[in-house]
């Protein structure tokens, strides 16, 4: 529905009205609603795939993050994961963090998709399993990296919308599938 034909289906009503989801506030087209609805907006992530977030002024107010639980030396054609769906194109260094599609970290994210280890950027590789992904740490100082080592999955220096990219899916999606298991702590 156009929002032309939205106003004129209720035009004359004596209900206030909304259109306004995260997308409309920040949209170019004036909506003149009575109230808005942000949703996406108040976990500070971007409606718009060619808009990030921090360009429109938001800020991540969740972020998923857990901890490296062992690292291990990989020899070159080792496969790592379910099913080996990851072979080390080289020796390797693989830190495994205590995250999995138990927690809400979708499963499609594979290969590729980025965590955050100390703070530096580092690809998962293999699938995602309930309890544990697996992360290649060769290109980061594997002796710094040791078991309580924090990683962020995404939020805060990792943006959810590249997450949900990498995912197949939206942002809303990834946020709103955080398990109950996971540990709330307020910032």
């Amino acid at each position: 529905m156009t929002i032309a034909r939205f106003r004129e289906a209720t035009r004359g009503l004596d209900h206030e009205v909304s259109i306004a989801n995260s997308a409309g506030i920040f949209g170019a087209v004036p909506l003149g609603c009575h109230w808005v609805r942000p949703g996406l907006a108040l976990y500070g992530a971007s409606p718009f795939a060619d808009c990030s977030a921090e360009s429109l002024g938001l800020r991540p107010v969740m972020t998923l993050m857990s901890s490296v639980i062992a690292v291990r030396r990989v020899g070159r054609g080792e496969a790592v994961g379910y099913g080996g769906h990851w072979v080390a194109p080289r020796d390797s260094a693989i830190a495994i963090v205590a995250a999995g599609y138990g927690d809400g970290v979708h499963r499609s994210l594979a290969n590729g998709a980025a965590v955050l280890v100390n703070g530096r950027r580092a690809p998962i590789v293999g699938r995602v399993s309930m309890d544990m992904l697996a992360v290649d740490i060769s290109d980061l100082n594997p002796d710094r990296v040791r078991v309580g080592t924090p990683t962020v999955i995404w939020g805060e220096g990792l943006p959810v919308e590249e997450a949900a990219e990498h995912a197949g899916t939206i942002a809303y999606e990834l946020l709103c599938s955080v398990s109950p298991r996971v540990p709330l702590e307020p910032r």
